[in-house]
């Protein structure tokens, strides 16, 4: 076979490996050490277009996820060759220690998407424990149990985060939540679900170690940014003996929506140590066959029909059987009641809806409405969980749609009345804070009470002018107090007299309707401590926030600024959230801002791209040619026209950049197919140019007819860049090619800017 037909067979086999899924992207964000077999988390806010950096410094299996569950992983090496892709979660061999890349993207078609995801790791492949439980990414709080007695594990776990436990005793635990209606997961250290339920989860600890225990405001997993306070107890465990009580067989709900994992458990039971237990089902509660390998004292099943189950537990050669439970499939589920935390909103502020009297079988669906005259519905975007947080700024009747299968009904409504409504911002907004404050939900508690507002409304860790802690209740208003930036105002949390992990939110609502990029400014001081201050963005009203920016320690002023790609989102809500100190010990000062400015950059403008042609043979030239803007840059090549003429002689992605003000820089692409057509290269012949020897290793003779005045020769590499231009001034011209590397390149030879000559060159 020739070097020539070799070099294009191999360029064929290289497009031909792109058919397989994944994905490359080039813009890094986040990243993690992993010294050992752990878990960790790479980044809270992952955009599907980016990756983390991950350095290895042990080998082994690990499971890579997001949180968004229909994305779509690629891992790497550093250099971006493949280890692994497919939808997470993704299990991989980590092969040696190093620098690994995780891309993510929304699927297998590499879509990309500016909304934040967690991105995790784990050691080791997922197991089927984890099915029927909340596996939360982000740790808060822990506890010593050292012996068994109550304690408090933190005053303050959000929904969607877990707590370290080390255990080094044993006995009956009951892990507890301040909100009645949670949903505890309770794992080892690798996230092996152990016991699932609502708050208070009953645990037998029989071996010493470390555990986790995961809160969810409901068994559909969902986050919240709400404090509660987890807790335990215990009941010390002696050897059984005798008989032991047998007590009633629990279930997670007793009525399902088709099939669905249901968690057993048992109630009034002997808890003790040496006890054995033996799952059964029975489809008439009559005769009863055993649930091989369902050998705990707990249980999570998927049940597709009607069924009774019940336990047997022993001692020994002492034996008893549990109550049955049986566990319906199907039915029309219960609407209940709407209710609300209250039923006046004051300036926007969040209210806690759920339902009461409303079924709570496994499998249902949620779709929260609402109406502004309790007659004409409409459906909340992403609202369909049982419960719902929403910010009322305007009074509203509020309802939720149960499903279950075909069957749907809608609970009785409840009407939220807001008594200050609020308006969204139009910018650019200025804020000096130096003005006296409002009163908003509380006493002078606002900037100003039309799109301002904040949580709690008092307090130490509620916001306040810094010369205004009194209208909070501040404990020592005089003191840790920031003096302002400029001006007579600014911003403070008091973090030097809150309790540990408090948090205060001050929000300003702003319209985002432009397409375009947008500037978040302010001025930012903490002089010490463990306090920091997290820059949340929402742009849905406040249903859901992704954090843009965090920060830490900063002993003197200094400006911030957060750049925020807006698509056109009236709705959006800026929330600065002060996070208390992590010890007593570091409360010396406070969090504040100042003179803060919320303005459009710059409009993104809407460009195209076109091409003369997108299938060519090798050799051929086509046009490239954008609009819409005023600046381009097309890469590769590094063309800034917006017309590029190139020659491409592989498969080439051609990507155009462009702005009007040097500020927003939008891009699209078009994909240029080359093929080697089987007449070879389409060469533009002239015997008065003579290019030789071909292959060559080092040197290239260009040969003329006549002396030339104004000839050059260009060579292009494999992806249509601009490698070598020389000038052909003599009759006899000879060109070094021995840097460039070896493969196929097209020559073109010019007369002033028309070829006369062009074809293929083999670099050995």
């Amino acid at each position: 076979m020739s070097i020539f037909k070799k070099a294009i067979l191999t360029i064929i086999l290289l497009n031909s490996f792109q058919v397989f899924s994944q994905c490359i992207n080039v813009t890094p964000y986040g990243s993690a050490i992993v010294n050992s077999c752990s878990n960790g988390t790479i980044s809270t806010c992952n955009y599907a277009s980016e990756y983390g950096e991950i350095t290895f410094n042990t080998v082994g299996t690990f499971t890579f996820n997001s949180s968004i569950s229909t994305d779509y992983l690629t891992l790497t090496t550093a250099l971006d060759v493949v280890i692994a892709s497919g939808p997470a979660p993704l299990v991989a061999t980590i092969p040696s220690i190093g620098g690994y890349r995780l891309h993510v993207n929304t699927n297998s078609a590499c879509g990309t998407s500016s909304v934040c995801r967690i991105t995790t790791y784990a050691c080791g492949a997922p197991t089927a424990t984890v099915s029927g439980g909340c596996i939360s990414s982000t740790a808060f709080g822990s506890a010593n149990i050292t012996s068994c007695t109550p304690g408090t594990i933190t005053t303050c776990n959000y929904s969607g985060e877990y707590s370290e436990l080390t255990i080094p005793t044993t006995g009956l635990f009951t892990f507890n939540s301040s909100f009645s209606f949670d949903y505890l997961t309770f794992t080892d250290n690798l996230n092996n679900v152990l016991y699932v339920g609502t708050t208070p989860l009953n645990v037998n600890i029989t071996t010493p170690g470390n555990y986790r225990l995961h809160v969810s405001s409901s068994s559909l997993c969902p986050t919240d940014a709400v404090c509660r306070t987890t807790s335990y107890s215990c009941t010390p465990l002696v050897p059984c003996s005798g008989t032991p009580l047998s007590g009633t067989t629990t279930a997670s709900s007793g009525t399902i929506c088709g099939a669905q994992t249901v968690n057993f458990g048992l109630s009034g039971s002997t808890i003790a140590l040496g006890l054995n237990y033996q799952w059964q089902s029975s489809p008439t509660g009559v005769t009863w066959s055993n649930l091989t390998t369902y050998t705990n004292s707990t249980m999570s099943l998927l049940v597709s029909s009607t069924t009774y189950y019940r336990c047997i537990i022993g001692c020994g050669t002492f034996t008893s059987s549990s109550v049955p439970k049986s566990v319906t499939v199907g039915g029309t589920p219960i609407g209940g009641a709407a209710i609300a935390s209250s039923t006046t909103s004051c300036a926007g502020a969040i209210i806690n809806m759920s339902l009461s009297s409303a079924s709570t079988w496994s499998g249902l669906s949620y779709q929260w409405q609402s109406s502004s005259t309790g007659v004409t519905w409409s459906n909340i975007a992403g609202a369909i969980l049982p419960t719902r947080s929403q910010a009322v700024i305007a009074s509203t009747y509020f309802r939720c749609i149960l499903t279950c299968g075909t069957s749907t009904v809608a609970s009785s409504p409840v009407y939220i009345f807001s008594s200050v409504p609020l308006t969204y911002a139009s910018l650019p907004l200025y804020e000096t804070f130096d003005n006296t404050w409002q009163n908003g939900c509380a006493t002078r508690n606002v900037p100003n009470n039309l799109y301002w507002q904040g949580g709690p409304l008092t307090g130490n860790n509620a916001w306040r002018r810094q010369n205004d802690g009194t209208s909070a209740g501040w404990t020592s208003p005089g003191s840790g107090i920031a003096t302002p930036h400029s001006g007579t105002g600014c911003a403070n949390f008091h973090s030097s007299s809150a309790s540990i992990h408090s948090r205060g939110d001050l929000d300003v609502l702003v319209n985002m309707g432009s397409v375009g990029k947008y500037a978040i400014t302010f001025y930012y001081i903490n002089p010490t401590g463990t306090d920091n201050l997290d820059v949340l963005l929402s742009t849905d009203a406040g249903i859901s926030y992704s954090i843009k920016g965090s920060y830490n320690n900063q002993t003197s002023w200094a400006k911030k600024i957060i750049y925020y790609n807006s698509v056109g989102t009236p709705s959006c809500i800026v929330r600065f959230k002060g996070n208390g100190n992590t010890s007593s010990a570091s409360m010396t000062d406070d969090i504040a801002i100042d003179s803060l400015a919320i303005r459009l950059v710059c409009l993104t403008p809407s460009i195209s791209a076109t091409a003369s042609s997108t299938n060519i043979c090798i050799g051929q030239s086509i046009t490239l040619t954008g609009s819409g803007a005023t600046n381009y840059t097309w890469t590769p090549g590094g063309i800034t026209s917006s017309v590029a003429v190139v020659s491409p002689v592989a498969n080439t992605n051609y990507v155009l950049t462009a702005t009007n003000d040097g500020l927003c820089f939008p891009t699209t692409n078009i994909t240029v197919s080359v093929t080697a057509c089987p007449i070879g290269v389409t060469e533009l012949s002239n015997q008065n140019a003579i290019i030789y020897p071909n292959p060559s290793n080092k040197i290239i003779n260009i040969d003329f007819s006549s002396i030339q005045t104004n000839s050059s020769i260009e060579l292009f590499n494999s992806i249509g860049e601009l490698v070598l231009v020389e000038k052909l001034e003599n009759k006899e011209n000879v060109i070094n090619i021995e840097n460039l590397q070896s493969g196929i390149y097209i020559y073109r030879i010019l007369t002033g800017k028309t070829p006369i000559k062009n074809g293929k060159l083999i670099k050995q």
